[in-house]
């Protein structure tokens, strides 16, 4: 994402906005299709369909409406990300948005009455210390210690002077907050079973407890998406970019590296969602570190990946904080 953002001079930046909505819109017709496979195979079809989701949607508006929180927090995130990747070098970025494991943790405490010892919140600052070393650039240790002054290309000089430290801090920081919240709220969200209110019977289900489990989820997707939709097209899109939309077009200084970009969101946003219902948010971030550490290991072999000393320290860190949480849940 920041490749996307920080490579290229200001007045060739495709809009931030647009790209988080689209995002939203790719995420919503995955979830689309794959509730459609989900339906009974005998009478399938895009009538039934209809008729599933306007019950879904529709006849169960308060827990349709339950999602509007997330989605605000969601966008306002990744919007942050955006502002953030723009303003910041990528080793201060990388660092600093890690500390969202640890948002994370918080808020699970304190909105899922979790209980996390001494030895997990150890190993989930272990986790933290070693995924900020893991994701550093090259050598970008004497840059954010300034050991070292840094020669510069006349356009990166340039790229920099048009950042801002302290606005990329806030919005980093932020991000790291608002990513807590919301990823512990959607995980309260998706592992409560949906009532719906029946003439027959108040406390029946809208579905069987097998539709539920293979449905629930997707459906919770559709709803987090229609409000990321309706608040990014309103609200962001429209109000803060519509005269350049208006001006240049929706898809204005777009790229394949721009699509991919999103794909990449969006696929993230559903995996993050599956990892969620079936495990945690703070085992998602031991997972997401371990990820990381793999995809590195496997650019070293395709693309000459350059392993640091202190990608090795990370890495290890990395281990051991997944190995000290382990032991200390058994």
């Amino acid at each position: 994402m920041r490749y996307t953002r920080a490579s290229v001079p200001a007045d060739k930046l495709y809009l931030a906005s647009t790209a988080v909505l689209m995002s939203e819109v790719i995420k919503t017709l995955v979830c689309l299709v794959v509730v459609y496979r989900l339906l009974p195979s005998h009478g399938r079809s895009l009538r039934k369909l209809y008729n599933f989701l306007y019950r879904e949607l529709v006849v169960n508006w308060k827990e349709t409406i339950k999602l509007a929180l997330p989605a605000i927090l969601y966008l306002v995130q990744n919007n942050l990300q955006y502002v953030a990747a723009t303003n910041l070098d990528a080793a201060t970025f990388q660092v600093t948005y890690q500390l969202k494991i640890l948002t994370t943790a918080f808020f699970s405490v304190v909105m899922l009455d979790r209980r996390l010892s001494k030895t997990k919140w150890t190993a989930l600052a272990i986790l933290t210390a070693g995924i900020a070393l893991v994701v550093l650039p090259k050598d970008a240790i004497h840059q954010l210690l300034g050991w070292e002054p840094v020669a510069l290309t006349e356009q990166e000089a340039n790229k920099i002077g048009n950042q801002s430290n302290a606005k990329g801090l806030i919005s980093v920081l932020a991000a790291c907050v608002l990513s807590g919240i919301a990823g512990v709220y959607f995980e309260k969200i998706v592992k409560t079973a949906v009532p719906h209110k029946d003439a027959s019977k108040m406390d029946s289900f809208l579905y069987d407890a097998d539709q539920a489990a293979k449905i629930q989820l997707w459906i919770r997707n559709i709803q987090l998406s229609m409000f990321s939709v309706l608040l990014g097209g309103v609200f962001v899109v429209g109000l803060q970019d519509g005269p350049a939309i208006w001006r240049d077009g929706f898809f204005q200084n777009y790229s394949i590296m721009t699509w991919i970009v999103i794909l990449i969101q969006a696929g993230g946003g559903l995996i993050v969602g599956l990892v969620v219902r079936y495990a945690d948010n703070i085992l998602k971030g031991f997972a997401t570190s371990i990820s990381i550490i793999l995809s590195s290991l496997v650019s070293y072999w395709l693309f000459q990946f350059e392993v640091s000393v202190l990608f090795g320290l990370g890495a290890l860190l990395v281990v051991y904080a997944t190995y000290l949480y382990g032991s200390s849940s058994n």
